[in-house]
């Protein structure tokens, strides 16, 4: 494997190239954090993505969702609809508004890790990032929104259950939902997640939650659910590390004591039956749980990435064949 560029007297992050002054066999004795983006020093190269077209990598799930979503008539129709709420300034207002901007001043390390994520997918200019304790879709860590200039809000209780390399990941996933091309279409499935808890009343669309059919929203939510195992691998793409991404998706359903042990975590995903899985998103219950909130379903999410990072793929580029082939 091809090492980083090193001198002498200096070390060079491989996530966000941070220049420190000394040896890189230092790092062979003391495990050490980058001044800057505050993730483990490794010798290890991190590879890049730069010119990959998100295809070679999205889950089948998600394709075929999508396929279904189009052919759900009157969909067209509702997406123009909701259209006036994907307007740039009306969300990504209320996070500037109720939160804090991240950028070289604030929150550096952050920032950095939302740098060197863009740097390996090779998304030019990052996306605006707030840390806000206010949430208007649901979820609880982490979200992403905006059509034209898509913006990424996280929750301050994230340095509170995860560590640099979840919250990577964290980041990481949202920016998939950038780099698959998800935006447009999602920002209209979490816009109608309002609606139908009636948010508006007395306006132009004050009647439109009552005029959705149910296969419609059925189609709408399980793409949205189903949208997120691509994300994930995104995430797996820039982290390149398998145990860090399971470490973040046991987190996300529970697993933040420090009773919680990630090999049984990833036995159980691996034990999980995910045709059942797939059988209850296509049987409607998916638009009761959007209903209530927006659920994570991380360990069904680590089950599909596990058969992805290993042998036991459907369909496509695996994450070993994707590294080989399309990584500079």
């Amino acid at each position: 494997m091809t090492q980083i560029k090193t001198e002498a007297t200096q070390t060079i992050c491989s996530i966000c190239q941070a220049v420190h002054p000394f040896a890189p066999e230092t790092l062979k004795k003391l495990e050490l954090h980058c001044s800057r983006c505050k993730l483990p020093l490794s010798l290890q190269a991190h590879k890049r993505f730069s010119h990959m077209d998100a295809a070679v990598y999205k889950h089948p799930l998600d394709i075929e969702s999508m396929e279904a979503l189009k052919k759900q008539p009157g969909v067209e129709q509702l997406i123009a609809k909701l259209k006036p709420l994907n307007k740039q300034n009306y969300a990504e207002a209320f996070f500037a508004a109720n939160g804090l901007r991240v950028n070289t001043s604030q929150y550096p390390a952050l920032f950095a890790k939302l740098e060197a994520a863009c740097r390996i997918l090779g998304i030019a200019k990052p996306p605006n990032l707030y840390l806000s304790f206010e949430s208007l879709y649901g979820g609880n860590f982490a979200f992403s929104g905006g059509e034209s200039q898509p913006f990424i809000v996280l929750s301050p209780n994230i340095f509170k259950y995860f560590n640099d390399k979840d919250i990577l990941a964290l980041i990481a996933r949202e920016l998939g939902h950038m780099h698959c091309q998800h935006m447009p279409l999602k920002s209209t499935v979490d816009n109608l997640y309002v609606v139908l808890h009636k948010a508006f009343k007395k306006n132009a669309i004050s009647n439109l939650a009552d005029s959705i059919s149910l296969p419609i929203q059925q189609a709408l939510f399980t793409w949205r659910l189903k949208a997120n195992l691509s994300a994930d691998r995104t995430a797996m793409l820039v982290v390149q590390e398998e145990k860090a991404i399971f470490s973040l998706l046991m987190k996300l359903a529970g697993g933040v004591a420090p009773q919680a042990n990630l090999e049984a975590f990833v036995k159980q995903a691996n034990q999980l039956n995910t045709q059942r899985v797939d059988e209850w998103l296509e049987d409607y219950w998916q638009q009761f749980t959007y209903q209530k909130h927006v659920s994570s379903f991380a360990t069904w999410r680590a089950a599909e990435l596990i058969a992805w990072s290993r042998s036991d793929r459907k369909k496509g580029y695996g994450y070993q064949d994707i590294v080989k082939i399309f990584s500079a």
